[in-house]
């Protein structure tokens, strides 16, 4: 826990915030003809793997009270 909020809320925080950047690189890609897709895919794949820890970190939160 960091500021007493669960690591579980930050790591939403971070999954958000890597979705939206995910978002945004490819708006660049598409409409205004970036050369950004390599940023686009490393992004896309820190938002699976933060979604992923998260979701592992919500359930033990939500189902089980384990606030890590």
């Amino acid at each position: 826990m960091l500021l007493d909020v669960p690591t579980a809320i930050w790591l939403g925080i971070a999954t958000i915030s890597s979705l939206l950047i995910t978002f945004s690189l490819g708006i660049a890609m598409f409409y205004y003809q970036k050369n950004v897709f390599k940023y686009h895919r490393f992004f896309a794949f820190l938002t699976v793997a933060l979604g992923s820890v998260h979701l592992v970190f919500g359930v033990l939160l939500w189902f089980f009270g384990l606030v890590i």
